[in-house]
């Protein structure tokens, strides 16, 4: 199951309408995850028959009037995916011990991270051409019955970093 995953849209849907066509086009992704700000640009993807769970980021009134979730935990094919805006003001130590990945944004710097288990995914931003210093990234995510897959691409839709992971003992592993 392939998820494409998006974050620090801030109201540039260009990008994302574009991302979102390449994923749905080459990469063939099912779902997308939205990690906040802005929570309303998937609104311009209506029309894409794609199930999209997103979440909002910190500066959005929702956020702060905690009229929407700042955290939402999906299951896909046994692994628990987090989902976040900021990682540093969301996530907990118990929500470590719940999830196998958290995937947040907030910092505009894409990452990929595997630490005692636990994969983190930051897949940067689609603010505009440069933000803090980068360019503009997304991510995605090929999950499969004993192994998955994290790829960071660039908007020329190379791939800029990925991570290459096994599941076995309920946990993930470096291949």
């Amino acid at each position: 199951m392939k998820i494409g995953i998006v974050s620090d849209t801030h109201r540039n849907t260009k990008y994302l309408c574009d991302v979102v066509d390449w994923l749905m086009q080459k990469q063939k992704i099912v779902m997308l995850y939205h990690l906040g700000d802005d929570y309303d640009d998937v609104n311009c993807l209506a029309d894409k028959y794609l199930e999209i769970v997103q979440v909002p980021g910190i500066y959005d009134e929702r956020y702060k009037n905690n009229s929407l979730p700042h955290k939402i935990i999906e299951n896909v094919l046994d692994l628990r995916i987090m989902l976040v805006h900021s990682f540093e003001a969301d996530v907990t130590s118990d929500d470590k011990m719940k999830v196998d990945i958290i995937l947040h944004g907030h910092t505009h710097h894409y990452d990929i991270k595997l630490e005692d288990g636990l994969l983190c995914i930051n897949p940067g931003h689609l603010k505009g051409p440069k933000d803090k210093n980068l360019p503009p990234t997304f991510g995605m995510i090929d999950i499969q019955d004993k192994s998955l897959i994290v790829k960071i691409f660039g908007l020329d839709f190379k791939v800029v970093s990925s991570m290459e992971l096994f599941r076995a003992e309920n946990r993930l592993f470096k291949a």
